[in-house]
């Protein structure tokens, strides 16, 4: 009885934390999320995943763009992610037409952290890498400034990568729900920033 008890505990206990994060994102961002499962294509397993939250009504979606999805990761904290800030195969066509944005389609961006790869394609697409570093200084920057953890964050492999913005949300072990509270309104807060700022990258690169 005594374990059953303890098993019950902890349930109640993550479904509390799930509830809370559920409740402070759709303050912070005036829209609703729901508790769902992830798509498919999420690039995370699914064995890492405590539970998975999005905001799913189209006619809120764009009142909060930079935060659409969050997370709970099992040794790593939650996260919060914008919808995607843009992807290479619009931006190598955007730069260098449709037929390199084509040819593009070839590339296995699984090893983008290779050296080796970014050499390549910076010699390959120099303006879109630089397009990428300017993204990561910008969310870089921001992130120190305001002391919380942002990143850009890539999605795919073969053929695209697509380009989010996301904070981890950092808070001790154990640490009370207000002051998991403050650091999620404090992720929110540097996160529409970052997003905003990028937005505005994006509209003098041309798109």
């Amino acid at each position: 009885m005594k374990k059953a008890g303890a098993v019950r505990r902890g349930k109640e206990s993550k479904t509390s934390e799930k509830e809370f994060v559920r409740e402070e994102v759709s303050k912070a961002t005036g829209v609703h999320f729901e508790v769902v499962a992830p798509h498919p294509a999420f690039p995370l397993s699914v064995d890492r995943l405590e539970w998975f939250m999005r905001c799913r009504n189209k006619e809120e979606i764009g009142n909060a763009p930079y935060l659409n999805v969050a997370w709970k990761e099992r040794g790593v904290g939650i996260w919060l992610e914008s919808l995607a800030v843009g992807d290479t195969i619009d931006w190598i066509e955007l730069a260098y037409g449709e037929e390199r944005a084509g040819e593009s389609l070839d590339l296995d961006y699984s090893q983008f952290d290779e050296p080796s790869f970014k050499a390549e394609f910076n010699r390959k697409f120099p303006i879109v890498m630089a397009r990428i570093r300017e993204y990561e200084e910008a969310a870089a920057g921001i992130s120190k400034r305001r002391r919380v953890h942002l990143e850009i964050r890539r999605a795919g492999s073969r053929g695209m990568l697509v380009f989010t913005i996301a904070a981890r949300v950092s808070v001790s072990k154990g640490a009370s729900l207000a002051a998991l509270g403050s650091a999620i309104r404090r992720s929110v807060s540097a996160l529409k920033e970052a997003y905003e700022q990028i937005a505005k990258l994006m509209t003098f690169s041309g798109g």
